[in-house]
């Protein structure tokens, strides 16, 4: 079995907004795919086509070497014969239920009463003595670990989150999140995992798919993701700062900009020289130490560590970030930035905003 779930130029409307516009991308057996974008960008759309809980107008969907959805040869297999696990950002536990019982109903024979299988799966998310509360007497996050038992409960070679996370609290979202990548890891199972948060991408996914209005811009691991973002989406999504126009320029075979009156290189992702382009610098790459550009301190904030100041460049409306062990003592400095940290892309009407 070459993938688990195979997207093959799927596409979905609703009235005459197209969401999806040819949409291809496979999940492999074990694999842990993070599938991000904006909101109205078609992420949730996809995971409930592939669920089934959705049909595509256009296009093919493949489960484990079987066609699930194809119009074109009116084929449709419906959710429950799919064997999917889903987790759901609303947790979707039956309220009349208890936990135990919630997990209970999901279990697959499997040698063990359903009982003894269902209270492992508690014990393993952490939940094993809430197994006679409802799930109203349970908060978020003890919701959601029931709610990823009872997906593992039919062993299904698949997982579907749909923003399984995004109502928790931080430290519960980060807990959820080495349990659910553990767990997936312990069965085997893969997992489609539907995202706007950065972190679940970096800390959960073996690759990262981005969705753009519709059409996928970008699949690769984490790293390769951000060592080159495709698009200037993308660049904002890794951390990048910016957004500023700049034009392209070539200068001893190296492509770059002119800043502050000097050239800095760059990585041009589908700009050419000569024409406009939007530029997006890492505070990675950014130091206010050495003989740089002039700038200006604006403010800076602590973060986890490291303080992000921000600096106005001078003689311009341009504002850049760069990580500090310390706040500068100065109001004035001058930025040095690494060339593999200014990314530059087509203007294209590309903004600093979504």
């Amino acid at each position: 079995m070459s993938a688990v779930l195979s997207l093959q130029s799927v596409q979905k409307s609703y009235g005459t907004k197209t969401v999806l516009r040819d949409l291809s991308l496979e999940v492999a057996p074990g694999e842990f795919v993070v599938l991000i974008g904006g909101s109205g960008s078609g992420k949730t759309t996809a995971l409930r086509l592939a669920a089934g809980l959705t049909r595509a107008d256009k296009g093919r969907i493949v489960l484990r070497d079987k066609v699930v959805d194809e119009p074109a040869k009116l084929r449709f297999v419906p959710p429950e014969r799919r064997n999917l696990g889903m987790v759901f950002q609303d947790y979707a536990l039956w309220p009349h239920f208890t936990c135990l019982q919630n997990v209970e109903a999901a279990v697959r024979p499997n040698g063990k009463t359903r009982r003894e299988a269902a209270l492992e799966l508690l014990e393993r998310v952490g939940m094993a003595g809430y197994g006679a509360m409802r799930p109203h007497q349970l908060s978020g996050g003890q919701q959601q670990r029931v709610g990823v038992a009872r997906a593992l409960a039919a062993k299904p070679d698949l997982l579907l989150f749909d923003e399984a996370l995004s109502s928790l609290d931080v430290d519960i979202r980060e807990r959820l999140r080495m349990e659910i990548r553990a767990l997936s890891h312990e069965t085997g199972a893969a997992a489609l995992f539907v995202s706007h948060d950065p972190l679940d991408a970096w800390r959960l996914a073996d690759r990262v798919a981005v969705l753009e209005d519709g059409r996928l811009t970008q699949v690769a691991p984490p790293a390769e993701l951000y060592a080159r973002p495709a698009t200037a989406r993308v660049a904002r999504f890794i951390g990048a700062g910016g957004g500023f126009a700049a034009q392209i320029v070539s200068q001893a075979g190296k492509l770059g900009i002119r800043l502050g009156g000097r050239f800095c290189a760059g990585t041009a992702i589908g700009a050419n020289p000569g024409a406009s382009g939007v530029v997006y610098i890492r505070p990675e790459g950014i130091r206010s130490a050495g003989d740089g550009i002039p700038a200006e301190l604006m403010f800076s904030a602590f973060e986890a560590g490291q303080h992000r100041v921000y600096w106005r460049l001078a003689d311009t409306t341009v504002t850049l970030c760069s990580l500090e062990p310390a706040v500068p003592r100065a109001t004035t400095a001058k930025l040095s930035l690494a060339p593999e940290h200014i990314l530059i892309y087509p203007e294209s009407g590309e903004t600093s905003h979504d």
